[in-house]
């Protein structure tokens, strides 16, 4: 193990994360589209995934279910959002990133109304 408190010493790259903390003005306009979507934001600290380490990941959840619809992380040069499925996408800014985001609504399942009762032609006596 090298010592670091040696003039000259730097950190080791793979100590160093790769993606940053998003600004604070960022993420309060990722909650807004997140609550004028009907979305679910949750912020990952300290994130890692295939070796790499992120300060903070941002992760949108459709309504208010486990499903995961995308992540979204930055670096110093750009912002990147991956679906579920898919790849992920670059962008300059947050706002550019959340316009990309397409949001399907939730399949209404209460507007279906039964016409009759199936029947098998043999009935039952109790």
């Amino acid at each position: 193990m090298r010592d670091l408190t040696e003039r000259g010493a730097k950190a080791a790259p793979s100590c160093l994360a790769k993606g940053r903390a998003f600004d604070i003005a960022d993420l309060l306009l990722v909650r807004s589209w997140a609550d004028c979507h009907g979305c679910r934001m949750l912020i990952r600290l300290d994130h890692g995934a295939d070796g790499e380490e992120y300060e903070e990941v941002i992760e949108l959840h459709a309504g208010t279910g486990s499903l995961r619809r995308s992540i979204m992380w930055r670096n110093a040069d750009a912002v990147f959002i991956q679906p579920l499925i898919g790849r992920n996408q670059r962008y300059t800014s947050v706002a550019e990133a959340l316009e990309s985001v397409v949001v399907k609504p939730a399949a209404v399942l209460t507007d279906i109304t039964a016409t009759g009762w199936p029947s098998d032609g043999k009935r039952r006596s109790a």
